[in-house]
């Protein structure tokens, strides 16, 4: 009971923040800048303590400052390109629609990498050899936080795009909550129990089933066509889902239980966004192809 209400008063307090963001792009853009800083703070952190990154650096003569191996280029990319669309003027972008394609680039690299960690989920192999890089999948959540942080001022009218936002959160918020509470009461049947113990197959159902309801009863508001609404949202949850194992199982590969301790037993804010930043990409899409569409 005590874990639940814990949750439960986390949830409403990240669920307040993002909704009041949404005011204003500026506001939004604020928001998720400060996000991906300390979630990068938060990755980087554990890959400082880790022995196998040290090693890793030491051998490729990088340890010569933890910060600027880890930390420094992740923080400079999303930096520069989340916060692109403010700073463009200065840099010869006066439309920002010439800045698009970098945006697209993004994407693209994040589609060819994103399927490569996939498949150590679903293999079972471990995502870092001895001679790799451990920071690799932090290129990922940096590509995410990039789209994240420039996306309330890319091309797409801000009313709009506060309808898309909220319509995504109460997606992704729907489907952890479905699959936390089915799971809790009816749960038996581990999903993958080596990556996440507690994540049950009825838990799924129950996101799943949320999540179908939930891209109906869009359908009907927005008078979308019911099987791209239903196609879309089963897409989004699909990814929220596989965002939730994969961070699972970088944890475990990193030997931490948590990257953070905001809350005491429910993580840092990389925990708490962790489908958000592995499906953020992918709504993003989403969004692309409805503007054009549209």
């Amino acid at each position: 009971m005590k874990d639940l209400k814990l949750r439960s008063i986390s949830s409403i307090f990240y669920v307040l923040i993002m909704l009041s963001a949404l005011i204003h792009p500026y506001s939004f853009m604020i928001v998720m800048y400060t996000s991906a800083l300390i979630v990068l703070f938060e990755y980087g952190k554990v890959l400082r303590k880790d022995p196998e990154y040290l090693d890793f650096l030491k051998r490729w003569n990088q340890d010569y400052s933890l910060f600027v191996s880890t930390e420094f280029f992740p923080i400079f990319m999303v930096t520069l390109f989340g916060l692109l669309p403010l700073i463009g003027p200065a840099l010869n972008f006066p439309n920002i629609e010439e800045a698009d394609v970098i945006y697209y680039i993004f994407i693209i690299v994040y589609l060819i990498l994103y399927p490569i960690l996939l498949l150590f989920l679903i293999s079972k192999k471990k995502i870092y050899g001895s001679y790799t890089n451990k920071a690799w999948p932090m290129f990922l959540v940096t590509v995410s936080l990039i789209l994240l942080v420039s996306s309330p001022l890319l091309n797409i009218d801000f009313e709009k795009f506060r309808i898309y936002m909220i319509t995504y959160l109460v997606l992704i918020w729907g489907v952890d909550s479905a699959g936390y509470f089915i799971g809790l009461k009816f749960g038996k049947k581990k999903l993958y129990e080596s990556v996440s113990p507690k994540k049950t197959i009825e838990g799924v159902y129950g996101s799943v089933i949320f999540t179908l309801v939930f891209g109906f009863y869009l359908s009907q508001v927005f008078e979308i066509e019911t099987l791209v609404s239903i196609a879309s949202s089963l897409m989004i949850c699909f990814f929220a889902i596989m965002g939730d194992l994969i961070q699972s199982k970088i944890k475990r590969q990193l030997n931490v239980k948590d990257f953070g301790n905001w809350i005491k037993g429910h993580g840092g804010l990389f925990d708490r966004l962790d489908s958000i930043l592995f499906s953020f990409p992918f709504f993003y899409i989403i969004i692309i192809i409805f503007e054009n569409v549209s």
